[in-house]
């Protein structure tokens, strides 16, 4: 489930379906702000957020190498009340930056060496 990287821990979809549905965890349906930067995920785990966590206002995802436009532009679309994203060090495009922007023109887009 977890193995040890050079940001500590990293995570993979595995990881957190794991965590997910864990007993002591509760649903994340009221989660507003998720740190996943620097892990494994894929768009799997995009996916489920966006179908999971409709009050989330901001994500980190910095350094996801894994995740895809598709995965990216489902989360922004999904979860209306998105403000702010962090993309810095994945492999996200130019023009899936404005598509994001198309779907949600206020989302605060975070791109770190991006451009």
């Amino acid at each position: 489930m977890f193995s040890r990287g050079r940001w500590g821990c990293q995570i993979s979809d595995r990881g957190l379906e794991d965590i997910s549905s864990a007993k002591c965890v509760s649903r994340a349906n009221s989660l507003q702000h998720l740190n996943i930067g620097g892990t494994f995920i894929t768009d799997a785990s995009l996916f489920a957020i966006a179908d999971n966590c409709p009050y989330l206002k901001s994500v980190i995802l910095w350094s996801c190498r894994h995740v895809i436009a598709d995965g990216i532009l489902v989360l922004v679309s999904k979860c209306r009340r998105l403000e702010s994203i962090n993309i810095w060090g994945t492999r996200i495009s130019v023009d899936c930056c404005i598509a994001m922007l198309t779907i949600r023109p206020p989302l605060d887009i975070k791109l770190g060496g991006l451009l």
